[in-house]
């Protein structure tokens, strides 16, 4: 989608010329100046129509109504945002996500939105509309082949507050985030057999090419060079080789901070010998959203350059099973040196995750590492689909990166680590086990992952079991992979420089 933008003025809408003008409407400004205007000019047919209807302005509502040609714009399309008190950055993008999808839902190719007058900056409210309507056109259809309905919105004004500063800027950067936020979508929503390890870094060579990262992979040979066996255990029974893929950022200038990302990136997880059931293991292509989120964070990172070093790895593997599968009861030695007791085959995510931090950290030396996966269950069961799990041993780095997705509309709840529960980790032949008891599911995994982290390194770990993935159409998500975090994470670390 082609996207501008203008100044806003509000004697010019009746002149406007699209095929869907869209108008904000305030609960408690319901007949606000944009709408005045507007309905001056079509003989006060929205008003009757909107009493007629109850529209309010209440968040959510919508209503669209035919000019049969009294002004420029073919159909106009009230939105309600709620209270003017209550609007925020989110909510102007989620406006604009309604807009987009009503609008190609009526097949407008051409658009006008005016942007709502609120306490969010006109900077803001410009990025967050056009990342809004951009992310609510995005359809994964490529392997329909009837019944296809191709996007037909191709291009949209911004009409804006005239205080947006740098406004091609602006949308330059929100196409950015857009454009690495699919590709996240994209990567997710793939079947299995189209998205293998080999694949995966396929697409993150790709994109690195493309954006000028540096890009290095790891196979097989090379992983057992470097003690991984945690992984290439969970990869034994599985024909796809794995791969360990290296995303690199470096700035021109001086680095003022170096930030790690770590994606688990399970392209199909069968459960291994602990096998899941039918229906659990239906949607296991989505258990590589942690690595598609890093190869979209890297991706938007590059087009922003900002001042911090980033180095993104992706642990790319199948879990399945066969004859060389590894084994309920097994040991097996991480890079780190600690001796693990598998307990569960299904807790594989965490090895992989293991092995890739301890040599990160050695590698790269970061003063933060950031993972992130769909790790547990029992994180869903916490906090439900919506909200991902934030466990971190530093304060600041939590409260940062809970603000940043306060601000992108991506909800993070911390949780603890409590060190008590350390002792369900506990084995009587081993260092430790993969996994606990039934009780505090994501806090054990948490605390798991946290053993392979160096004193002194800030770390968060990211459990997106739930969000990373949306199950209806909803503002501007899809059904299917959402691309958590790539948002939220590029915030994060363009405020680190």
């Amino acid at each position: 989608m082609k996207i501008a933008s203008q100044e806003l003025v509000a004697a010019n809408l009746p002149t406007t010329t699209a095929d869907l003008l869209a108008i904000p409407v305030l609960e408690d400004e319901a007949g606000g100046p944009l709408l005045s205007v507007l309905d001056k000019a079509l003989g006060g047919v929205l008003e009757r129509t909107m009493a007629d209807e109850d529209i309010r302005g209440k968040r959510g509502q919508t209503l669209l109504v035919h000019t049969h040609g009294k002004i420029s714009a073919a159909k106009v399309l009230l939105v309600g945002l709620g209270k003017k008190a209550d609007v925020n950055e989110d909510g102007v993008r989620r406006y604009a996500g309604t807009v987009a999808r009503r609008a190609d839902g009526v097949r407008a190719k051409e658009i006008a939105v005016a942007l709502p007058d609120s306490k969010v900056d006109a900077t803001i409210t410009l990025n967050a509309a056009a990342e809004g309507l951009a992310l609510g056109l995005y359809r994964f259809n490529r392997y329909l082949t009837k019944d296809k309905q191709e996007t037909v919105t191709a291009a949209a004004t911004l009409l804006c507050g005239k205080d947006a500063r740098r406004p091609q800027e602006t949308l330059d950067k929100a196409a950015a985030v857009v454009k690495a936020t699919c590709l996240a979508r994209d990567l997710v929503n793939e079947p299995a057999s189209t998205l293998t390890p080999g694949q995966l870094a396929g697409h993150a060579e790709r994109a690195a090419r493309e954006l000028g990262l540096h890009y290095s992979e790891m196979g097989p040979k090379e992983m057992a060079k470097e003690r991984m066996e945690l992984l290439l255990a969970v990869s034994r029974a599985s024909v796809e080789e794995p791969r360990v893929v290296r995303l690199e950022y470096t700035p021109k200038g001086p680095a003022r901070k170096k930030i790690v990302l770590v994606g688990k990136g399970l392209t199909f997880d069968s459960g291994g010998l602990d096998l899941k059931t039918a229906e659990g293991m239906l949607e296991m292509k989505v258990d590589m959203s942690g690595a598609a989120t890093v190869l979209g964070v890297m991706m938007s990172i590059a087009a922003h350059a900002p001042n911090v070093h980033v180095i993104g790895y992706m642990g790319c593997v199948e879990n399945m099973i066969g004859g060389k599968a590894y084994k309920p009861g097994d040991i097996i030695k991480s890079r780190a040196g600690l001796t693990i007791e598998i307990g569960n085959t299904d807790a594989e995510g965490r090895l992989v995750l293991a092995d890739v931090l301890s040599y990160a950290q050695e590698r790269e030396n970061p003063e933060v590492v950031i993972d992130l996966a769909t790790l547990t269950g029992a994180c869903m069961i916490a906090l439900g689909p919506t909200t991902a799990g934030l466990f971190a041993n530093n304060d600041e780095l939590a409260k940062a990166i809970s603000v940043a997705g306060d601000e992108n509309g991506e909800e993070f709840w911390r949780m603890p680590l409590n060190d008590g529960l350390k002792e369900l980790l506990k084995s009587p032949i081993a260092d430790m086990k993969n996994v606990g008891n039934r009780y505090g599911g994501a806090i054990t995994a948490a605390l798991f992952l946290k053993e392979f982290i160096k004193d002194g390194v800030t770390w968060a770990h990211l459990d997106i079991a739930g969000p990373a993935t949306s199950e209806k159409d909803r503002d501007y998500l899809a059904k299917g992979g959402t691309g958590f975090a790539v948002r939220t994470l590029t915030r994060y670390i363009l405020a680190q420089g």
